[in-house]
């Protein structure tokens, strides 16, 4: 028997010994590390790439993991019912990667990522308007507070900066956007691959036009780059889906903040990026905001279970 064989029993029962939360918080704490390394590596090629063409090669070989999927299927991978929602996730799903390549590209890692949060309070504002869910008063100010953060940090002043920092906020919209289709779809029986399918050959395809009209032709070196990207954001999701199923999401959510710390960090040494007073005013607000609107959602949730809702 070798080592690993006498070994890997014993690290896999430690691990399942573990608290389900610890072992989620680990899931997520690894997820963020993992999209900054994929947000360091984006603003490594921005200087040599096009916004548009990253965000092609990140499409491109981040959907690629669908292929077995869709291989084992054939053409059943694609039956639906709610094709609109499919088409869009795929657009919004495409320009949300754009607008956050360039938003990477062109400001500190700190500040995208950060502004990166609101996501969740665009959420809220479209659920109620096209899931039909009910937010009360409560998180509604939580929500209103954390766009104020996303106020401070939009600073006037350089050209450049006001772009990418509305860039971030745009890709937050569209990310959000994208969940409010997915959530249409596999509320409709949609298989959770058969979402994803369509939205790798959508994404792929809206960005492959523009790709193109902007191309340079990669080195080798820097094509393997391009694709770690995708492969990257694919392992990312993978460590969220692991963390979420592991702990309890209102535990497990707030690590996923480590990674503004990472940002700043990666930021400092690798770009020499600071951190500006209105960055960090305004990440404490949005992730305040967040936190809290995390608790708030969990409480409902738990009353409305008890009430038998």
């Amino acid at each position: 028997m070798s080592i690993k064989e006498a070994v890997q029993p014993l690290l896999d029962r430690y691990w399942r010994s573990l608290p389900r939360n610890f072992r989620g918080a680990f899931w997520m704490l690894a997820s963020g590390l993992t999209f900054i390394i994929l947000q360091a590596l984006t603003k490594q090629l921005g200087g040599k790439f096009d916004a548009i063409q990253i965000a092609f090669f990140r499409a491109l070989f981040g959907g690629l993991v669908v292929l077995p999927f869709i291989f084992r299927r054939g053409y059943a991978a694609f039956q639906t019912e709610n094709l609109p929602y499919h088409i869009g996730r795929g657009l919004f799903g495409a320009m949300a990667i754009f607008l956050m390549v360039f938003a990477v590209i062109h400001m500190p890692l700190a500040d995208a990522t950060v502004i990166g949060f609101t996501r969740t309070m665009f959420l809220i504002v479209l659920a109620v308007i096209f899931l039909g869910e009910r937010v009360r008063w409560r998180r509604w100010t939580a929500t209103v507070l954390g766009f104020g953060g996303v106020v401070l940090m939009l600073r006037p002043g350089d050209e450049t900066f006001q772009l990418a920092a509305v860039a971030a906020v745009g890709a937050s919209l569209c990310f959000a956007s994208a969940h409010v289709c997915i959530k249409k779809c596999t509320s409709q029986n949609d298989h959770p691959m058969t979402v994803q399918s369509y939205y790798w050959l959508i994404a792929t395809a809206v960005t492959l036009l523009p790709a193109i009209w902007f191309w340079v032709t990669p080195s080798w070196d820097d094509f393997t780059l391009l694709a770690l990207l995708g492969v990257l954001s694919g392992i990312a999701q993978i460590f969220t889906v692991y963390a979420l199923n592991a702990g309890e999401a209102t535990f497990v959510a707030p690590f996923d903040f480590m990674r503004l710390v990472w940002a700043a960090l990666i930021g400092i040494i690798v770009f020499g990026e600071g951190l500006a007073p209105a960055t960090i005013v305004g990440a404490m607000v949005i992730i305040g905001s967040n936190v809290y609107i995390a608790h708030r959602a969990a409480k409902e949730h738990k009353a409305k279970a008890a009430a038998g809702g």
